[in-house]
C-alpha cells in the first residue's frame, strides 16, 4: 500500500509529534489491535532479540552473512519452537521471518554494539507498550508489526 507523500514540516510532525490518548485509543480500535495480542507479540520478538543477543558469539566468530543468517535461523527456529512448547503456535517461514530478519540484519548484526542494542531494546519497548503514547509513525510501524504477526499465528478454531 502506498503511503501519501509529506511536505518536510508533515514529515517533522508526523515522527516527532505524539498523538492524544483519546487519537491512540481511536487508532487502535480502528486497527483492531488489542492489549492481549500486543503483549504475545512483544514476547515473542522480545524472546528473539534475546535469543540472538544471549547467543550471539561476536563478530570475529560470525562474520559472512551466511554465518549471521543461520545463526538468524537457529535463533527463530528455537523462538518458534518455544513459543509451540506454550501451545502458542506461529508459522515458522513467511512474511513475519524475512521483516525479521531484516530488521535484525540492520539494527543487530550490522552493529551490535552495546548503544545501537540498547536503542533497539527502548524502540521495541515503547513501540508495544500500548499505554505510551506515540508518533502517527510509531503507530503505523506498530500496526503493520502486528499485522505482519497477527498473520503469522496459527489458531486451532477446534478449542
Amino acid at each position: 500500500m502506498r503511503r501519501k507523500k509529506f511536505t518536510t514540516n508533515q514529515f517533522v510532525k508526523y515522527v516527532t509529534e505524539q498523538v492524544t490518548r483519546e487519537e491512540m485509543d481511536l487508532w487502535l480500535r480502528a486497527h483492531n489491535i488489542s492489549v492481549e495480542k500486543s503483549g504475545l507479540f512483544f514476547d515473542f520478538i522480545c524472546s528473539l532479540y534475546l535469543l540472538i543477543q544471549d547467543t550471539f558469539l561476536g563478530e570475529d566468530t560470525i562474520i559472512t552473512i551466511e554465518d549471521k543468517k543461520g545463526h538468524f535461523m537457529w535463533c527463530w527456529e528455537k523462538n518458534i519452537d518455544n513459543f509451540c512448547d506454550e501451545n502458542i503456535h506461529f508459522k515458522s517461514k513467511g512474511e513475519h521471518y524475512d521483516y525479521f530478519w531484516n530488521f535484525f540484519s540492520e539494527s543487530f548484526y550490522k552493529d551490535s554494539d552495546k548503544e545501537s542494542i540498547e536503542k533497539m531494546d527502548t524502540y521495541l519497548n515503547r513501540l508495544f507498550k500500548l499505554f505510551i503514547n506515540k508518533t502517527k509513525n510509531e503507530l503505523d510501524v506498530l500496526a503493520d508489526i502486528y499485522k505482519i504477526l497477527d498473520k503469522s499465528l496459527i489458531v486451532d478454531s477446534q478449542e
